[in-house]
């Protein structure tokens, strides 16, 4: 078993977080809003339901990435505008990823924390460009009443997991 830990010098920004257990082995990507304070020494909440999510549904590894990667353990403490660098330095994590490890299907599960900030969906756009150029599916667990893909802290640990096939209309 392998981690993936990528963060800037002063761990305010984490780019991306993960468990590779076969290196050629199906990997589900999850993408969440925002990083709190999970670390390979201590995974919080959330990203132990997405693990029990991933193996339920049959992937070897999982990796969590977010539509902006300021940590930040509640939403509300999220930058007001983007900062364009750590935003930059994002996609180039996920597409370095999605380069890596091919094998691999995309998990949407951020809910309604889309609307937190107005910078939230055209980041969530770029990711969507790159996704589509790399021609990953997108799955979800189910959507919020708003029409966002759940979060997955309050599902069920066998949640199974459906495509999102209206993308281009989602986002």
């Amino acid at each position: 078993m392998r981690w993936i830990y990528e963060r800037d010098s002063g761990n305010n920004n984490r780019y991306a977080l993960g468990q590779i257990f076969e290196e050629n082995g199906r990997t589900l990507i999850c993408f969440g809003i925002n990083p709190s304070t999970a670390s390979p020494e201590q995974l919080d909440k959330t990203i132990n339901k997405v693990i029990k999510i991933a193996r339920f549904n049959g992937y070897s590894n999982w990796i969590m990435l977010n539509i902006y990667p300021q940590r930040a353990t509640n939403p509300d403490d999220l930058h007001m505008t983007a900062n364009e660098q750590i935003v930059k330095q994002n996609i180039e994590t996920i597409s370095q990823i999605l380069d890596t490890y091919q094998d691999c299907d995309i998990l949407f599960a951020y809910g309604n924390l889309i609307s937190k900030r107005s910078f939230l969906r055209p980041c969530l756009e770029q990711i969507s460009k790159l996704l589509k150029l790399k021609n990953k599916t997108i799955k979800v667990i189910k959507l919020t009443k708003e029409g966002n893909p759940v979060h997955p802290l309050y599902q069920k640990n066998y949640a199974e997991l459906k495509d999102l096939k209206y993308m281009k209309e989602y986002v």
